[in-house]
C-alpha cells in the first residue's frame, strides 16, 4: 500500500515553528509514504525551512525541493528565500530519480517537480506543481506536462498533485493526456477540495501493474488545540505487478545501485 497526500502550505508560512509542530503532529499517525507540498518557503541561509520542519514533525525524509525562476523573496533582514515545491517520503520508500521541468510560456511559466519512487516493488511517478487560476492557462500547463518524455515510460502509476482544483472537464482530460502513455484511472476526474488537487493516472495500454484505489478523503480536523490542522487530500494505492516471463527483466524501475550491481529478486539494497 502506498499512501499519498498533497498539502498547500501557502496559509502556513506565517505561523511560528511551535504552532506548526502542534498543528501537524496528529498527521503523523496517517502513515504517509509520499507528501507533495506546494508554496513551501525555503530561506537560502537555511534558518527558515518549512520542509525540514514538516519532515521532523511527521517522521518523513525531505527528499527534494524545486522553485521557479520568479519565486524568489527578500526578507526585511536582507536574507533571500524561495517559495516552491517539496516532496517528503516515508520509511521504506526509495527515491530512484527526481528533478524538475517547466511548463507554460512567459508569464504562465511554472516549474513541475517530479520524483520516481518505489515501495515494495511498486513504482509511482509523482508530479507536483502550482496550477494556474484561469481554466485556459490550466489547460496549457497540463498539455505541456503530458507532452513531457517522462510520461512515455512505464510505471505502476502516476500521481499528479497541485495547489488548486483543475476546472477541466472529462473530455478535455482525455484529450490532454492522449499524447502520453497514461490516462485518468477508471475515467475518474481528479479529487479536489478547497485549494488542492490529487489525480491518479494509469497506463492506457500494456499496463505493468494492477492498481486499486481507495477513494480520496479529506484528513479530518482534530478537536481542541489541534483543530486548526490544515486539510489535505489523501489517496491509498494498492499496486500489484503483473506476472512476467521469468526470462525477462523486472518491470519496476531499478535504482542506480541495483543497475550497477545487477538485479536479484531477494537481494536487499541499502
Amino acid at each position: 500500500m502506498i499512501r499519498v497526500m498533497t498539502l498547500d502550505a501557502a496559509t502556513q508560512n506565517q505561523a511560528s515553528p511551535h504552532r506548526l509542530r502542534t498543528r501537524f503532529q496528529p498527521l503523523r499517525q496517517d502513515g504517509i509514504d509520499l507528501l507533495c507540498c506546494q508554496s513551501i518557503r525555503h530561506s537560502m541561509d537555511g534558518k527558515e525551512n518549512f520542509s525540514h520542519l514538516l519532515s521532523e514533525t511527521l517522521g518523513l525524509t525531505s527528499s527534494c525541493f524545486a522553485a521557479g525562476r520568479h519565486q524568489a523573496e527578500l526578507f526585511s533582514d536582507g536574507n533571500h528565500a524561495a517559495r516552491g515545491l517539496a516532496m517528503l517520503t516515508g520509511s521504506g520508500v526509495w527515491v530512484l530519480n527526481s528533478g524538475s521541468f517547466f511548463v507554460g510560456d512567459a508569464e504562465e511559466e511554472e516549474v513541475v517537480q517530479f520524483a520516481l519512487i518505489r515501495k515494495n516493488g511498486a513504482s509511482v511517478l509523482a508530479l507536483n506543481l502550482h496550477l494556474a487560476a484561469a481554466p485556459q492557462a490550466q489547460a496549457r500547463q497540463l498539455r505541456d506536462l503530458f507532452l513531457n518524455p517522462l510520461l512515455r515510460d512505464k510505471y505502476g502509476a502516476v500521481v499528479l498533485c497541485a495547489d488548486r482544483p483543475a476546472t477541466v472537464p472529462l473530455k478535455e482530460w482525455q484529450s490532454l493526456t492522449a499524447r502520453s502513455n497514461y490516462c485518468l484511472h477508471d475515467k475518474l476526474l481528479p479529487a479536489t477540495h478547497g485549494s488542492g488537487l490529487l489525480c491518479l493516472l494509469t497506463a492506457r495500454a500494456e499496463a505493468v501493474s494492477v492498481v486499486t484505489i481507495r477513494p480520496p478523503e479529506l484528513t479530518p480536523p482534530a478537536s481542541g488545540k489541534n483543530s486548526a490542522i490544515p486539510p489535505g487530500l489523501t489517496m491509498a494505492l494498492e499496486i500489484q505487478r503483473r506476472s512476467a516471463d521469468k526470462r525477462s527483466r523486472p518491470f519496476f524501475p531499478l535504482s542506480f545501485r541495483e543497475q550497477w550491481l545487477g538485479y536479484k529478486e531477494h537481494r536487499a539494497f541499502t
